[in-house]
């Protein structure tokens, strides 16, 4: 039997600048996605681990909370572990498969805090916090949404903002990027302003941004926001 992958390849050729995914079925008919690179095809699991794996003892390292082993083997297992799931959950996030996005961005979490209660790299570690928190918030909102379920996609958001919060230091908290994209999301759920309302209110953020008069402009702009 041939190993030879050109055919599959041919059958689905990368197309440059795209983003090419599928699902298909493997040959016990669990579900599987696929990602073509320029280099070939990347396959995942889409339930348990991406690569299909399951580490001996990496359960009860998780379980173990509070006293976290400290050795190198379990370190790179977690963070390996946590590595494969965030790869998964950015894609899921991009097809539209929410759901399992905050899923994984859940396990992530918990690798993560695993690593932090290990004391490794505390400063890389509360980065993947960080980032754990706001994808899972930003895919349990979507999920929220496709269900039209408008109060639950605002909790989540709410809730991601509040751990937010906790991790990052007062001083960082109001210019980080994840708190603007947050609140971003926060922002589109909120009722659209009348149209005359809001241009009326966007001429005088234009006028007064033209004075340079931009105290004005920013309780202006604080103003539309909390209509």
């Amino acid at each position: 039997m041939s190993h030879d992958l050109t055919r599959m390849l041919q059958e689905w050729p990368y197309v440059p600048g795209e983003f090419l995914t599928r699902e298909v079925d493997g040959r016990d008919g669990r579900p599987l996605l696929q990602i073509r690179t320029d280099l070939g095809i990347l396959q995942m699991e889409l339930d348990g681990r991406p690569d299909g794996l399951r580490p001996q003892g990496l359960d009860s390292h998780l379980a173990g909370a509070g006293h976290p082993c400290q050795d190198d083997d379990t370190t790179e297992l977690i963070r390996t572990e946590l590595w494969q799931f965030d790869a998964r959950a950015q894609v899921l996030l991009m097809v539209g498969q929410h759901a399992r996005a905050a899923r994984d961005a859940d396990h992530m979490l918990r690798c993560a805090r695993w690593l932090a209660e290990a004391g490794h790299d505390p400063t890389s570690t509360k980065q993947v916090i960080v980032r754990s928190v706001t994808l899972r918030a930003r895919a349990a909102s979507a999920a929220a949404l496709a269900e039209n379920l408008t109060d639950l996609a605002r909790l989540a958001l709410d809730s991601g903002l509040a751990e937010l919060k906790d991790v990052l230091p007062a001083e960082d908290y109001e210019s980080a990027n994840e708190v603007h994209l947050l609140n971003g999301m926060k922002d589109i759920l909120v009722p659209r302003l009348p149209a005359s309302q809001r241009a009326e209110l966007e001429d005088r953020i234009r006028a007064a941004v033209a004075a340079e008069n931009y105290e004005l402009a920013a309780i202006l702009r604080n103003e539309l926001r909390m209509l």
